[in-house]
């Protein structure tokens, strides 16, 4: 259970860092999508794909929790 756990998160890790990789080569070719207020004052906070990693995270937390009072 244990080796699944790091093997998970190892994994979040990964795609976190490949995720902000990819976008730092999107920004510097200048491709993206059509542009909206909201997402030129706040472009991380705006990131879908930040708020399934924080998703992940909390639910990690939440079952790491449950079967540290579950034993």
């Amino acid at each position: 259970m244990i080796i699944l756990l790091v093997l998970s998160g190892l994994l979040i890790i990964f795609a976190l860092f490949y995720t902000l990789r990819v976008g730092k080569t999107v920004e510097t070719k200048g491709e993206s999508d059509t542009e909206f207020k909201g997402t030129r004052r706040h472009p991380i906070l705006l990131n879908p794909a930040l708020y399934a990693y924080l998703l992940g995270f909390i639910g990690i937390i939440i079952y790491i929790a449950y079967m540290a009072m579950a034993s």
